[in-house]
């Protein structure tokens, strides 16, 4: 079984603007990540890394790893926190494909949800 990592950096403008270049050119070869990595997130300056993991996110990552909830509204109470702010976390972490968003439809239910999943085994951050 493969080892799923992802791998945060954060660089000053310069490097950050040469990644983004770089990252471009490997789009278009079709090689999107770095050895050893299924995912590589960079980010300008270390204040992304607390806005995109913060203590509550670390905490909702957890749950979602640990707890499998069904849905995102099962992971706000699991949580104890609003349902629109979990929502918001979830929709965001979902976006940068830390988490993984699958559509699933309980049996006698008319419509679907969305079920938050956790697939990685660990993350590196590079400074």
């Amino acid at each position: 079984m493969k080892i799923r990592k992802f791998k945060i950096k954060v660089q000053d403008g310069n490097q950050f603007r040469d990644d983004v270049i770089k990252t471009w050119k490997a789009a278009e070869k079709r090689k999107l990540y770095e050895d050893g990595y299924d995912l590589v997130l960079s980010f300008p300056d270390i204040s992304w890394l607390s806005k995109i993991f913060g203590a509550e996110r670390i905490r909702l990552i957890q749950a979602v790893r640990d707890r499998k909830p069904e849905s995102i509204y099962q992971l706000a109470k699991i949580l104890g926190r609003s349902l629109p702010n979990v929502h918001r976390d979830v929709h965001e972490l979902a976006e940068y494909g830390i988490i993984e968003l699958k559509k699933i439809r309980k049996k006698g239910q008319k419509r679907e949800s969305l079920s938050p999943e956790y697939n990685w085994d660990g993350f590196d951050i590079a400074v």
